[in-house]
């Protein structure tokens, strides 16, 4: 019996990853929130997001944007590069990496995903190093698209890169996370997310802010952060992100403060695949008008002959 359970299982995976990507998303969807989501008439922030990822979505902008390499000369010519965390090596051959004269106070990653990052905060020895060479192969061979179904990953040049740690080595770095949302006469409302208590495995603690720094809406886990002394610091975030989404209806900009120096962290256009929980109290809803989104399709436009593979890709999908 058991062998058999197996067995239909095993045949309804095969099954299932083989319909088109907004059919799986559903039932996600359908398996997280207990009901189907409205992805053409989308009214909550998450459904918006499925609606972003499979029906007006700028995908070739997305990948660029999204690419922890190439944002950065968008960071530099939109607001300087003061606000990015030095990088040391960049390489598609991790190899490479032993030729670096030290790999202390470093933060190791690829550009085309989430999830996966290295933090050396002392010099590896020989064979920590060939673990992490072994486990920059992986990475590198990881098509990122297939994790969550955001087509936008799919045109991302896989590198690792190795930047320099940015925090005291003690706490993990608290994520300042700026969803911003344009209202397309030169104003935004945002939701200000902050993520902390990073520790091994233990849930994390998250505040909400929305449309202020000065009083919290929400809190999931709260063990006390005050942000109430980097309050200017965190205005000129809140500024710069407005610079980074002026272009977009929608997208989130992520920081890190580090002895009050603001740091870039990345773009982000479609948050947690639109499967986003603990938007509780209303939050998923009030994102969701927040969002003033663009409800025609897009006319995609040739980029490097890549046309005739998004129309590949969305066929797919």
């Amino acid at each position: 019996m058991l062998k058999l359970k197996a067995e239909i299982r095993k045949g309804f995976l095969f099954l299932f990853k083989k319909m088109p990507w907004s059919y799986q998303d559903r039932i996600y969807y359908l398996h997280k929130f207990k009901k189907l989501p409205n992805i053409h008439q989308p009214k909550l922030f998450n459904e918006k997001v499925l609606y972003r990822k499979f029906v007006t979505g700028d995908y070739l902008r997305y990948g660029m944007l999204s690419d922890k390499l190439l944002v950065r000369d968008y960071i530099s010519q939109t607001i300087g590069d003061e606000y990015l965390i030095p990088l040391l090596h960049e390489t598609a051959d991790p190899v490479t990496l032993l030729g670096l004269s030290s790999l202390k106070n470093t933060v190791v990653k690829p550009n085309h995903g989430s999830g996966m990052v290295e933090i050396l905060l002392e010099e590896p020895d020989c064979l920590q190093k060939q673990l992490l060479i072994k486990r920059c192969e992986e990475w590198l061979s990881r098509d990122f698209s297939h994790e969550a179904r955001e087509i936008h990953y799919r045109y991302i040049k896989p590198r690792i890169l190795v930047e320099q740690y940015v925090g005291d080595g003690k706490f993990a770095a608290v994520d300042y996370k700026f969803h911003m949302f344009n209202k397309k006469d030169g104003t935004f409302e945002y939701v200000l997310q902050i993520i902390y208590n990073r520790c091994g495995n233990a849930p994390l603690s998250m505040n909400f802010y929305v449309n202020t720094l000065k009083s919290c809406f929400y809190k999931i886990r709260d063990t006390g952060l005050d942000i109430s002394g980097d309050l200017e610091t965190l205005e000129k975030a809140l500024a710069l992100s407005k610079k980074l989404a002026s272009d977009f209806d929608y997208v989130r900009v992520d920081w890190y403060i580090s002895e009050g120096q603001i740091y870039f962290g990345e773009l982000t256009f479609t948050p947690g695949a639109g499967m986003v929980t603990g938007l509780d109290q209303g939050l998923d809803k009030m994102m969701g008008d927040m969002w003033l989104q663009e409800r025609k399709p897009k006319t995609l436009k040739a980029i490097g002959g890549e046309a005739a593979a998004m129309a590949g890709t969305l066929k797919k999908v």
